[in-house]
C-alpha cells in the first residue's frame, strides 16, 4: 500500500476512497493511539499522525506486542496512589513542598494536577509497512515490512515515527503478529549474548514470563541445555514445551533438583524474573557453576551477599535493554550506527537476528502470543494484563490495527470560545509543559484567539486541543506556519529549531512569538535578521524578566545613569545527558538560560551590550557544553557594567535568583522575585 494517491498532505490512507480530508483538499489525518496518564488510566484517542524526521520512517502499524512485564509494571506503577508513589519518591514531595512555599499552594496544585493528566504513548515493540522514509535514510524505502521498537517511537498507535537504527526488515515468511515481539525478543536475546553462553553449555532461565519464555526457546536454538525455574507450574510446563530441556517450580529444593542434573552447576544463569525481593538472584548463585555467569534481565533488587560471588568467583552482569545503542541518542535518534568490527551486536541487529532465526524455523514465537485484539479494546486488554495473576493471559497480548482513519471534520473537533472576532488568531508550535502552563494562559488572559497546534507528539498536539481550547490540530510545523487563518505563531519547541521555524513564519507573513533563544549560532542568527528585515511583521523573544513588575519597579526607582549589576542565578545541576545540553538540540544552558539574565541588564540599562567575558568553572569531568558554572562579565554602551554568575553546584534549598543594582547612590536588590 502506497499513500494516499489524492495527495492530502500527512495522510498516509491507502487510497483516495479511505481518505475524505484528501478529497476535500484538506490536510492531517487522524489516527488511533493508546495513551496513559500519571494515574494510571488509559484510553485510546483520536491524535494527529506523526510528522517524518530526517532520520526516521513513518510505519503504518499492523501489530503491537503489549509487554506483560515491563508495561504492567508502568501501569500499576502509576496506579499507585500519591501517598504510596510520595513513600518511594521523597526527593518529588520536597520538590512540591519547595514550589509550594516558593509559587504558592494553589499554582503548584494546579502544576500537579496537569502532570497527573498528562497523556503520554505507550508501548514499544510493533511491526508494520513502511510508508514514509525521511531524507537521510538510507536501506528502507516505502513498501517495506518492517519490525519496530523503542519507547516513544514503535508506540501503541496506528501511525508511528520510529529512527531508521530501531527497525529491521522483516523477511517475507515471517508474520507481523510475529514480527510484533521482536523488540521484547531481543531483550531476550542481548541478556543471552551477556551470559557468554557456548553450544552445548547450561543455562538457567529465572523466571518464564513472555521474557522468560523466549530466551528459553532463543537457547534451545542455540544448542544450550535450558533449565527453566519457576514458581508457575503451568510457566515452567510452557518452557518446557517450548525447548527448555528441564523445568522445575522453584521452592526450597530446587538448587538440590538442578544439582541432580548439572553436580558443578550450570554454566550462566539469565534472571528474567520481577520479584519485590533478591531471591532469584540468591538462587543463581547457588545454582552456578565456579567461575559461572549470572546476567539479571528482570526487575529484581540488587542484593546479593558477597560470600556466594567470592567463594564461586561469579561474574554478574546486568543486561541494558535489547543491546549496544540504547540510550545512545547518536545511535537511536541521529542512526549513527556502530562499526561492526567494534559492536557485533547492536540494539537493530539483535532484532533482525530474531527475525531471521524465525524465518529459517529456528525460533517460533506463535505458540507465545495469548490473543490479537483490536486496538479499540486496548483498556480491556491492559486490565486483563494487570489483573488478577491467576488470570492473566499465558504470553503476550497483541493489539491489531486497521489503519489511520480521516480525521473528524474541523467542527466535530473545535471547543466553543468567546472571543472577540476581530482577536489575533494563534498558532502554536510545541504545546510543551512551558507553553501549557505560562504562554497559552497568558496569550488566552490577553484575548488572543488559539486557533491552531502542532509540532511535539501526536497525543501532545490532542491534548492541547482538547486541555487548552485550540479549535484545530496541524499535522505539522509548516502547516501551522502557512495556515492562512494564523496571525501570529508561537514558536515554544526545543532550542535548535527556533531560528529556522521563526524565520519561515516571518517569511510568510506571519507575526512571530518565540521562545529564548532566538538562535544558536551566527549562521542561524543572521537567517532570522535577514527574514525580519524583509518582512513587515514583529518578532518578538520571550525574555521574560523585563516584563516582572518588580524589574521595572527597580528600573525606575534607579532611575538613568550608568549603574553596576550582579546577577547571581542558582540554576542547579542538569544531567549532562539532558537535551538541553545537546549542541545541535539544546545548544547548552547558558545558551539556553542565561541570555534571560543579560537581557535584563540590559533592559536595566536601557543599552546594548558593547564587550563580554566569561569564564568557566574548570570541570575536566563533563563535556563542554554541560559546565554550567559561569561567569559573564558585560559593559555596556551607556557605560553600565554588570556580572552574571550562573550556578549549578549550589545548593537548592538556596534561592534561585539574586539582583543587585547600585546608581547614582541608590542601591536595590530583588531576592528570589
Amino acid at each position: 500500500m502506497g499513500a494516499c494517491r489524492a495527495g492530502a498532505i500527512g495522510c498516509l490512507r491507502p487510497s483516495v476512497r479511505d481518505c475524505r480530508r484528501a478529497q476535500k483538499g484538506e490536510k492531517g489525518c487522524q489516527v488511533k493511539q493508546v495513551l496513559q496518564n500519571r494515574r494510571g488510566l488509559l484510553v485510546v484517542r483520536d491524535v494527529p499522525e506523526p510528522h517524518c524526521p530526517r532520520g526516521a520512517v513513518i510505519v503504518r502499524n499492523e501489530f503491537s506486542a503489549i509487554s506483560s512485564g515491563t508495561e504492567r509494571s508502568s501501569v500499576t506503577q502509576s496506579q499507585k496512589s500519591l501517598i504510596a508513589r510520595a513513600r518511594e519518591r521523597p526527593d518529588l514531595v520536597r520538590e512540591v513542598a519547595r514550589r509550594a512555599r516558593t509559587e504558592g499552594v494553589r499554582k503548584t496544585r494546579a502544576a500537579v494536577e496537569r502532570r497527573l493528566a498528562e497523556e503520554s504513548p505507550i508501548g514499544y515493540s510493533s511491526a508494520g509497512e513502511v510508508v514514509r522514509v525521511g531524507s537521510a535514510v538510507h536501506g528502507f524505502a516505502p513498501g517495506d515490512r518492517v519490525a519496530c521498537a523503542g519507547a516513544g517511537f514503535a508506540n501503541h498507535a496506528e501511525i508511528v515515527a520510529v529512527p531508521s537504527n530501531l527497525c529491521a526488515r522483516v523477511p517475507a515468511s515471517v508474520l507481523l503478529e510475529h514480527a510484533s515481539l521482536t523488540t521484547i525478543a531481543a531483550i531476550a536475546l542481548h541478556g543471552i549474548r551477556l551470559t557468554g553462553a557456548a553450544l552445548g553449555e547450561r543455562v538457567a532461565v529465572i523466571g518464564c514470563g513472555l521474557v522468560g519464555q523466549l530466551a528459553c526457546r532463543l537457547l534451545h536454538a542455540a544448542g544450550a541445555e535450558v533449565y527453566a525455574i519457576d514458581i508457575d507450574a503451568a510457566a515452567v510446563e510452557h518452557a518446557r514445551a517450548g525447548g527448555a530441556d528441564h523445568d522445575f517450580t522453584s521452592d526450597e529444593q530446587t538448587a538440590d533438583l538442578v544439582r541432580q542434573t548439572a553436580p558443578l552447576g550450570v554454566d550462566a544463569v539469565l534472571v528474567t524474573a520481577a520479584a519485590p525481593s533478591s531471591e532469584p538472584l540468591l538462587l543463581a548463585a547457588e545454582i552456578a557453576r565456579d567461575r559461572g555467569t549470572l546476567v539479571l534481565v528482570g526487575d529484581v533488587p540488587v542484593e546479593l551477599p558477597r560470600a556466594p560471588l567470592y567463594r564461586k568467583e561469579l561474574t554478574f552482569r546486568i543486561s541494558r535493554s535489547y543491546g549496544p545503542g540504547r540510550y545512545d541518542v547518536e545511535y537511536e535518534e541521529r542512526g549513527l550506527d556502530y562499526p561492526i568490527g567494534y559492536v557485533r551486536w547492536t540494539q537493530q541487529r539483535n532484532m533482525q537476528c530474531v527475525l531471521d532465526l524465525q524465518a529459517r524455523g529456528l525460533f517460533d514465537v506463535g505458540p507465545l502470543i495469548a490473543d490479537v485484539v483490536p486496538v479499540e479494546e486496548a483498556e480491556d486488554a491492559y486490565a486483563r494484563v494487570a489483573g488478577d495473576p491467576s488470570e492473566r493471559p499465558r504470553g503476550a497480548l497483541v493489539l491489531a490495527y486497521e489503519g489511520a482513519r480521516a480525521a473528524p471534520e474541523p467542527s466535530q473537533s473545535s471547543r466553543p470560545r468567546s472571543v472577540p472576532e476581530g482577536a489575533p488568531r494563534i498558532g502554536l508550535i510545541g504545546p510543551g509543559e512551558f507553553a501549557r502552563s505560562v504562554l497559552v494562559p497568558a496569550f488566552a488572559e490577553a484575548g488572543a484567539r488559539l486557533e491552531l497546534v502542532g509540532g511535539g507528539s501526536g497525543p501532545t498536539a490532542a491534548s492541547a486541543l482538547r486541555d487548552l481550547g485550540f479549535s484545530r490540530v496541524a499535522a505539522s510545523e509548516l502547516e501551522v506556519i502557512e495556515d492562512p487563518d494564523v496571525d501570529a505563531v508561537v514558536i515554544a519547541t526545543r532550542h535548535g529549531s527556533h531560528a529556522e521555524l521563526a524565520a519561515r513564519a516571518l517569511e510568510n507573513g506571519k507575526h512571530v512569538f518565540c521562545e529564548k533563544p532566538l538562535a544558536l549560532d551566527e549562521e542561524q542568527l543572521t537567517q532570522v535578521l535577514e527574514a525580519a528585515r524583509r518582512s513587515d511583521s514583529f518578532l518578538l523573544v520571550g525574555f521574560n524578566r523585563r516584563f516582572s513588575p518588580l524589574l521595572r519597579e527597580l528600573r525606575s526607582f534607579i532611575g538613568d545613569g550608568s549603574l553596576l549589576a550582579n546577577y547571581r542565578v542558582s540554576a542547579g545541576r542538569m544531567p549532562a545527558e539532558a537535551w538541553v545540553h545537546d549542541l545541535e538540540e539544546g545548544g547548552g544552558r547558558i545558551m539556553g538560560e542565561a541570555c534571560h539574565f543579560l537581557d535584563a541588564l540590559v533592559y536595566l540599562a536601557g543599552a546594548p551590550i558593547r564587550a563580554v567575558a566569561a569564564v568557566a568553572l574548570d570541570d575536566s569531568s563533563l563535556p563542554l557544553q554541560a559546565r554550567d558554572n559561569v561567569v559573564i562579565n558585560v559593559s555596556l554602551d551607556d557605560g553600565s557594567a554588570g556580572t552574571v554568575s550562573y550556578v549549578a553546584a549550589g545548593s537548592a534549598a538556596v534561592p534561585k535568583e539574586r539582583l543587585e543594582v547600585f546608581s547614582g547612590g541608590r542601591t536595590a536588590i530583588l531576592d528570589d522575585f
